[in-house]
């Protein structure tokens, strides 16, 4: 009876585990179910999540082509324009069926429909203007930014759209979670039951295993990405610092510069024009301390874009200036020709800019000539004929001068060369090239209302032409006024306020030369009390940063008192208070220090011109 009773006790202790074992299957098989179900949650929203970037894409490739249609006349730039257009419908009908049992996204869809529209019709009118020739037209509609208001709103509607199904995935996944384990528990007890206890214990410990290695996993991924955005940070730090420090030195810099450069500037006036010898030893002085002061601007380049300041040069000259430097840029590996136009026209251009673009030229030139070569400089007076300017974009017919950068180099390949002016492409190694040393070479020049021509074979070399357009009449008159300006004599009151005494001394000693009146003042409280005592000041020349109150609050305090009262600021920092990214503000005039004192004549002579209201 015992035996019968144990042996019925494991029949039924096997039918049991038999049992368990069902119960086990069936809901491993339901937690399998759910997982597939929470799988393809998953891929809903991701496919959901990629409609709507494919949406945005597509509005922006059409404002992009829209954008390069418009600046280049070029018709292939509409071609992404025209494909986002053909496939924005398509993509809004499959992101409305897949969010179809969402009503929430559905109305942020009826939103975002007109705003699409808009912004279609916004960029549809502004390429037809463009087509028909109203570019001033079409440009004008873009700078009222209603399209970027509209590519904003709709930046936001995706945005919010993703972030919905961000939170909608999360919670279909939590609940899918609390079901996997209620389910994973139900499981496991009665695989428990059914099964040894070192079963269990494996069982067990192989779970706590997998937790284990998914949280080091999770802890992995969070360690990376915490080491990537600190590294990032890192870096702004670093170059925000940097151009701190340099724009800080630059400015001391500029300071020592303007007292050197003044100084000799007086002793060339004051020397015996008999002296050749020691004229010619100032003379050297001067001009090493000018490149200096080149140097400090493009330093200051480095943190800061600065205005053009054209004036009326001899192309020739510049590049008669530019040979020494080129050559020990060069090496003596390459040989440097030039075949320099008698006759040469002027130009109107910023020089130092003209010559960093020869200096970038040449250097490209220098790395396409890795065994050495020839490097051939040329200038020439030329004209543009309306032939040339209807196969050209931007350009207008009229006379230039041309200046050539020629290299015997290893040349570059058609599809090379039509983008060799695009910022950021370079075919030289990771780390060697930045890819913008053309980029700027074609923006100064067009900026200059120039225009830039790339020849170049594989295995023969490279040619780069800059067509600089000729100076008008006026610009060469005013050029010779300017060069006539110490002939100045006047009695006018100026008074100069400047913290550093150096500077101050030159300065002063500047405009008692020119034959006005200078009244120094160390600080923006002694420049109020100079012009309490000295009502008939006419000008006031002040520095832009001082201790206390810089030169901007100077004006601002004394303005409601002396209305009538010129102001010339000085500085050699350009991100100061007179600057607004970089560009100056209105009814703002401005010496950069160092200057010569032709510079600080001809810009008293326009102060004094200028009326004052």
């Amino acid at each position: 009876m015992v035996w019968w009773k144990g042996q019925n006790q494991g029949e039924l202790q096997i039918r049991a585990g038999f049992v368990l074992l069902l119960v086990a299957c069936a809901l491993a098989t339901f937690a399998t179910i759910s997982s597939e179900r929470a799988d393809s949650w998953v891929a809903h929203t991701l496919h959901v999540r990629e409609t709507l970037v494919q949406l945005y894409s597509d509005v922006r490739d059409a404002e992009t082509g829209q954008r390069g249609f418009l600046l280049t006349h070029d018709a292939r730039y509409l071609e992404p324009y025209s494909r986002a257009r053909s496939n924005l419908a398509a993509t809004e009908s499959l992101l409305s069926s897949l969010i179809s049992d969402n009503a929430a996204q559905q109305a942020l869809l009826g939103k975002l429909r007109p705003l699409i529209e808009h912004k279609l019709d916004e960029l549809q009118q502004t390429v037809q203007l463009n087509t028909q020739g109203q570019r001033e037209t079409a440009l004008e509609m873009v700078k009222t930014d209603m399209g970027l208001q509209w590519m904003q709103d709709i930046q936001a509607l995706t945005r919010q759209m993703d972030q919905n199904e961000s939170a909608l995935l999360e919670q279909r996944l939590t609940a899918a979670r609390h079901t996997r384990l209620i389910l994973l528990a139900a499981t496991l007890f009665s695989v428990l039951l059914a099964c040894l206890l070192a079963y269990r214990v494996r069982r067990e410990g192989t779970a706590r295993q997998q937790a284990i290695e998914e949280k080091n996993h999770a802890l992995e991924e969070q360690i990376q990405h915490r080491e990537t955005a600190e590294m990032r940070l890192r870096q702004v730090q670093k170059m925000e610092a940097l151009g701190q420090l340099t724009g800080g030195m630059a400015h001391d810099f500029n300071n020592m510069l303007a007292i050197i450069v003044g100084n000799l500037e007086i002793g060339m006036r004051q020397t015996n024009r008999t002296d050749d010898a020691l004229r010619e030893a100032i003379s050297r002085a001067l001009n090493a301390a000018n490149r200096g002061a080149d140097l400090t601007k493009r330093l200051l380049a480095f943190s800061r874009m600065q205005p053009l300041r054209p004036k009326s040069i001899d192309v020739n000259d510049c590049v008669r200036s530019m040979l020494m430097i080129l050559q020990r840029t060069l090496g003596e590996d390459i040989t440097i020709n030039t075949t320099l136009a008698p006759g040469l026209w002027r130009v109107f251009i910023d020089r130092p800019q003209l010559e960093s673009a020869l200096l970038n030229l040449a250097v490209n030139s220098r790395d396409a000539m890795k065994n050495g070569g020839r490097l051939s400089l040329e200038t020439s007076n030329t004209y543009l004929d309306q032939n040339f300017a209807n196969t050209h974009a931007e350009v207008t017919p009229g006379q230039y001068v041309m200046v050539a950068v020629t290299d015997t180099g290893t040349g570059m390949a058609p599809e090379v060369a039509r983008r060799a002016f695009d910022p950021f492409f370079t075919t030289k190694e990771p780390g060697q090239g930045t890819g913008l040393g053309l980029s700027q070479v074609h923006g100064f020049i067009k900026q200059s209302r120039g225009h830039v021509q790339i020849y170049s074979e594989v295995g023969a070399g490279t040619t780069v032409k800059m067509y600089l357009p000729r100076t008008s009449a006026q610009q060469d008159a005013e050029a010779f006024a300017e060069s006539m300006v110490f002939a100045v004599n006047t009695s006018k009151k100026v008074l100069v306020v400047e913290d550093d005494e150096e500077v101050r001394r030159f300065v002063v000693a500047c405009i008692t030369e020119l034959g006005y009146t200078a009244i120094p003042a160390d600080g923006a409280e002694a420049a109020q009390q100079k012009l309490a005592t000295y009502p008939d000041i006419s000008l006031l020349l002040t520095d832009v940063i001082m201790p206390g109150k810089n030169g901007k609050q100077l004006v601002d305090s004394v303005r409601p008192f002396y209305p009538k009262l010129r102001v010339l600021y000085m500085t050699g920092y350009p991100r100061d208070a007179i600057t607004h990214n970089g560009i100056l503000d209105d009814s703002v005039r401005v010496i950069t220090k160092p200057f010569s004192m032709q510079e600080l004549a001809r810009e008293l002579r326009y102060a004094f011109a200028e009326e004052v209201v």
